[in-house]
């Protein structure tokens, strides 16, 4: 083989690599606050995610390489040129778009990326505002791919003949065993797979050393769920089936409204009562903390809007890559809190300022079984309180919902999804400057949803209704993070969950049980002294019969807090267990101590994965299906 190609060859692997790197870097410093390591280890990152490129490389770009022996012509190579910049393009744009994505969902994207960006025509709205803001990833990635381009075009320029048919066969093989051994990330026994990212036992720097074309690819046509065949667990070791927890609050509030607050990216980090940082950005809600009775272990089961609402309201967790509301699952018949109360004659409704088809919330709340889905189309003055980015701002679409209950057949049920705390943090003109600019952007419009929240219960308390209505406030995620202990894989997760009645003084206190999303829903039935057994992957707040836990699908592996222990497990062996109470950053990975004591905690998890994709996979997640053998 011709020096020739030798150059073309080695010197085109070097400018993908270059190319993917810097863009890692933009992910790197875009993030810095996320990985906190000295700067060996971020070095060792880098040059770990080395591999990960170079699967992305060989699947993307391999095309490229096979033709290159065979470039004989200045056609044929402005093709192959033009193929490998467009390619690359797409694999650094990726990179940068989630050195900003990543801070709303805590993992690089997979499949579901494109789901989310085609789902509804929010993305087409939000454009201009995004690119407007993150000007600074857009510059970087065109400075990335403009100089990939000077240095292809000097790569491949001029066209000079190659050495006949012997450097096209010689060149074929090498380039077809590189991109075959580049594909499987080296010479490893088995490919390499996003799980991998933790063999650097530094797991906050997972994601870094992972590429976000590396995960997409991974996960492409990837089923859902496996099938969780553990033979060794006893199927009912967990429970799905849920009924009165006979405690003190059991059948408490029958006949009760509820009103179910679902606030954007509300996470426990930005509660002064709730984050031990003597800094609040939500006075009021610390104001009914003190009213309410509240869990200071509690999580959600997600880090997405679209993977919260399914969690909050129907009791089911995203244990996949894909969100339940849009996976293949997503026609299977289920259990919801709307559909429950329905059938006790509730009047139930859904009530956001986005459009109907944002995060697909009207589908779900039309497959829940709300009686109405109120969007930004039914708002009366929706052109004149648009946000233009969203929806409805959230003080008039809070106000308006005070007004709307008043006029609803009692008892009612009501879910709202409010919005303006999500990027880019529109304030209306009349709360700017008002609150506290804080140090992170979102502080700011969560001190404006805030006080739409203080004007909504000032409203609703001059109402016929107020007094006997159970309110809960919680968060569909947390957001922005800026302090340590809220970005481990279990504090990434912290959420308000605050249950508040006008008149009853039990509801009051704090509860250091751990409580979930998913276990929204049944602790409601709870309280409104449900009778009848139902299905839920969650458990009320108040039993004694089962266990509290907490669960989540996070970087590839399934994650379960039970006992004051986290473990992380991928499906077939446990690779990190934490002690919660005496680690609180998650530093320290027990499995290095023989003596430490999981197993139980494993097993707990696996029973709880075998009946969620029994329920899943078979379409068993109602009570008579789940029966039914």
């Amino acid at each position: 083989m011709t020096r020739f190609f030798w150059k073309r060859f080695i010197g085109a692997w070097i400018i993908a690599f270059l190319s993917l790197q810097l863009s890692r870097l933009v992910f790197y410093f875009n993030l810095r606050s996320n990985f906190h390591a000295d700067f060996t280890d971020i070095v060792g990152s880098f040059l770990f995610g080395f591999e990960f490129d170079a699967v992305s490389i060989a699947y993307l770009l391999g095309l490229f390489f096979i033709a290159l022996p065979f470039l004989r012509n200045g056609l044929a190579t402005s093709i192959a040129k033009w193929y490998f910049l467009i390619m690359l393009g797409a694999m650094n744009f990726l990179n940068c778009a989630d050195a900003e994505f990543f801070k709303f969902t805590s993992r690089r994207s997979t499949e579901d990326l494109f789901e989310f960006a085609f789902l509804s025509n929010d993305i087409v709205n939000i454009a201009p505002n995004l690119i407007g803001t993150f000007w600074y990833l857009l510059v970087a990635f065109l400075l990335i791919m403009l100089l990939s381009w000077f240095l292809l075009g000097k790569l491949l320029d001029p066209i000079v003949s190659g050495g006949g048919s012997k450097t096209m066969i010689g060149g074929f093989l090498v380039t077809a065993i590189v991109l075959v051994i580049s594909a499987r990330g080296g010479l490893h026994p088995i490919p390499l797979s996003i799980i991998d990212a933790s063999k650097s036992n530094q797991p906050h720097l997972n994601s870094l050393i992972l590429s976000t074309p590396f995960t997409i690819l991974k996960t492409l046509g990837k089923p859902e769920l496996p099938d969780f065949d553990y033979p060794e667990i006893e199927a009912g070791a967990l429970n799905p089936i849920q009924t009165l927890s006979g405690s003190e609050y059991s059948s408490r509030l029958k006949g009760s409204n509820v009103v179910l607050i679902i606030v954007e990216s509300l996470g426990c980090e930005y509660i002064q009562s709730m984050n031990g940082l003597n800094v609040g950005y939500a006075p009021f809600v610390d104001s009914i903390i003190g009213q309410s009775l509240v869990f200071d272990n509690a999580f959600a089961n997600g880090h997405r809007s679209i993977e919260g609402i399914a969690a909050i309201a129907a009791s089911i967790p995203t244990l996949m890559y894909e969100p339940f509301t849009t996976s293949r699952y997503a026609g299977n018949k289920f259990t919801s809190l709307a559909s429950i109360l329905k059938q006790e004659e509730y009047y139930t409704t859904f009530m956001h300022g986005g459009n109907k088809n944002s995060m697909n919330f009207e589908s779900f709340a039309s497959q829940a079984g709300y009686n109405l889905f109120y969007d930004r189309d039914d708002y009366p003055l929706s052109d004149e309180h648009y946000d233009g980015v969203w929806g409805i701002a959230d003080h008039h679409m809070l106000n308006h919902c005070v007004d709307k209950y008043t006029e609803y057949k009692k008892p009612f049920f009501s879910t709202i999804f409010t919005l303006s705390s999500h990027h880019p943090y529109t304030i209306p003109k009349a709360y700017q400057n008002r609150f506290p600019k804080g140090t992170l952007p979102i502080h700011e419009s969560l001190g404006y949803t805030d006080q739409a929240l203080r004007e909504f219960f000032a409203a609703a308390a001059k109402t016929d209704w107020y007094e006997n209505t159970l309110f809960i406030i919680t968060a569909d995620h947390t957001s922005l993070s800026e302090h340590p202990k809220f970005q481990s894989k279990l504090g990434s997760l912290r959420i308000p969950i605050v249950l508040f009645h006008p008149t009853d003084t039990l509801l009051q206190g704090r509860a250091d049980q751990v409580v979930q999303q998913s276990d929204i829903m049944p602790t409601v039935l709870d309280l409104l002294g449900y009778q009848q057994p139902y299905f839920s992957f969650g458990v009320s707040a108040f039993t004694e019969q089962q266990d509290h836990v907490s669960v989540a699908f996070k970087h590839d592996q399934y994650q379960l807090f039970r006992n004051n222990q986290l473990i992380c497990f991928d499906g077939e062996k446990t690779n990190f267990v934490y002690s919660v109470k005496t680690d609180e950053l998650l530093q320290d990975n027990l499995l290095t101590n023989t003596n430490v004591e999981f197993k139980e905690n494993e097993a707990f998890l696996k029973s709880y994965l075998r009946n969620y994709g029994i329920a899943l996979n078979q379409n068993r997640m109602t009570y008579d299906l789940w029966k039914k053998e």
